[in-house]
């Protein structure tokens, strides 16, 4: 969830910017207007907002990074909510999705205040095919600033672990289609191999994974054999696993495959970096913003495209469940069998 993490928090290096749709003074009462950032990924199991206070200041806006009072609105003074629309007809789909705060993805180092650190969270699954408008409501203002967007893709997070059929041959693997405006070659995006898997504990069965993000050019154009193609380098797989996922006594899991990726981001999403990038060759930065009402910032998309999802074979199976590597973590072997976990 790393490239999640700096998706959000992107917003500490630009809340300096200021919509070109927002209508605002800068020098109310209050003196700041809500700043949001949230990148959409429906191949992601969670998605975050931020919402922090973007200001014009008199003096050096570094005496005031440091104050949380000056980043930070009280989380119980907003609502954060997702509304879906019918692309055909307009109309609501279902309730709003509910965002709740949550502290769980720590600020970097920098010169922005840590002390009451938060972003807003939500589980509910992404559908590509519908439009989103992300809404923030000040009830106290009664102001409620909006985003429209409809998100990339064509599968979401369900999708892989339900209906995703995998092949043991790349050239019998039928790649999702999605309408891209740009070439979905391997080695123009960043690649991601996400490990899929199942935990079953007395309380439930979910679904989890975790990812890995490759060096840009460490794969080739994605013409090759994929079955055949070392992608993470001698018992990297294994390591990676056992770096990633805690051993719990109490908890098994089942190895279901892998998902080699591309990620890609949406127009809004490039039109918004090419804007802020320092390396860019504008004399000044871009005013950029696709909120209304009272609120700047970006609602955008990103999105994992799979270019192939792989089954494990039987022996990869087995060595993790009881190889020396992961043994711990109490991974069923190829014939379904438990192992202990190291009990």
């Amino acid at each position: 969830m790393t490239q999640l993490r700096l998706t959000v928090l992107v917003a500490f290096a630009s809340f300096l910017l200021i919509g070109c749709e927002a209508e605002f003074d800068p020098t109310a009462p209050k003196g700041s207007t809500p700043y949001i950032m949230c990148v959409l990924d429906a191949k992601d199991s969670a998605q975050y907002v931020r919402v922090q206070r973007s200001y014009i200041s008199h003096e050096n806006a570094y005496n005031f990074s440091k104050n949380s009072d000056s980043l930070y609105y009280n989380p119980e003074d907003l609502i954060v909510s997702l509304t879906r629309f019918d692309t055909l007809d307009g109309s609501i789909m279902d309730d709003q999705i509910i965002f709740y705060p949550t502290d769980e993805i720590h600020k970097d180092t920098g010169q922005f205040a840590s002390e009451g650190h938060y972003l807003f969270k939500s589980t509910e699954q992404i559908y590509p095919e519908f439009e989103y408008e992300l809404s923030i409501v000040f009830p106290a203002e009664d102001k409620r600033v909006t985003a429209r967007m409809t998100p990339l893709g064509s599968w979401n997070f369900d999708h892989a672990f339900s209906a995703e059929s995998r092949k043991t041959r790349y050239s019998w693997y039928t790649p999702e289609r999605i309408d891209y405006f740009l070439p979905l070659t391997m080695n123009r995006h960043q690649q991601v191999s996400r490990f899929l898997y199942r935990e079953l504990s007395s309380r439930d069965t979910v679904n989890k994974y975790v990812e890995y993000f490759h060096d840009y050019n460490s794969f080739t154009s994605g013409e090759d054999d994929f079955e055949g193609l070392d992608f993470l380098g001698d018992e990297f797989l294994y390591r990676f696993i056992s770096d990633e996922i805690d051993p719990d006594p109490e908890i098994r899991r089942v190895a279901l495959g892998w998902d080699f990726m591309v990620h890609i981001a949406d127009t809004t999403l490039l039109t918004y970096q090419t804007a802020g990038d320092p390396k860019g060759t504008f004399m000044h930065t871009p005013e950029y913003s696709n909120f209304r009402n009272g609120g700047v910032g970006l609602f955008a998309s990103r999105y994992k495209f799979t270019i192939f999802g792989k089954l494990l074979k039987s022996e990869e199976i087995d060595s993790i469940s009881m190889g020396y590597i992961t043994k711990d973590l109490n991974f069923a072997d190829s014939k379904g069998q438990f192992h202990g976990g190291g009990q």
